[in-house]
């Protein structure tokens, strides 16, 4: 996510002109421009959702070794670990922008990548340390988005 100066959306917003002299413009553009914001904030939300539980579920793997496998299969945690999964403060506010659908498949395909990356589609196969490092993985990723959505609130 750090790649600056492409075309996608989020480096059109990062750019310092797209809120230079927001005053000279037409509202139109005024509202394009936040139209575009509220979009991005909304997919790197999605995205930021996505990350966090996967990473949810390899935390919950990495316990599950560290109390020797008590507690039954990750399978039948699953709904546990993703229901308490986002239960951090809320801003309260209400989504503004609904997401193409191309996009929330842009979303988990990213997220699917990631996970092929890391061979974390089945964390059970994988040994202490490539788990680790898969969290790590996604606890990075999970930094970047929340980084990209803050500079998204901030414009």
């Amino acid at each position: 996510m750090s790649e600056q100066g492409g075309n996608r959306r989020i480096d059109r917003i990062r750019r310092p002109e797209f809120v230079e002299g927001l005053a000279d413009l037409s509202l139109e553009h005024l509202r394009t421009r936040r139209d575009e914001c509220y979009a991005e904030r909304e997919y790197l939300s999605l995205l930021r959702r996505l990350v966090q539980g996967r990473a949810e579920i390899l935390r919950a793997e990495v316990e599950r070794r560290g109390s020797g496998g008590e507690g039954g299969s990750l399978v039948d945690q699953l709904s546990t670990i993703l229901s308490s999964e986002g239960q951090g403060p809320s801003r309260g506010e209400a989504v503004k922008v609904g997401l193409p659908e191309e996009e929330m498949l842009l979303a988990r395909r990213r997220i699917e990548r990631l996970v092929a990356d890391a061979e974390i589609s089945d964390p059970g196969t994988l040994d202490d340390e490539r788990l680790a490092a898969a969290v790590e993985l996604l606890v990075r990723e999970e930094r970047e988005v929340s980084q990209a959505r803050n500079d998204v609130l901030h414009v």
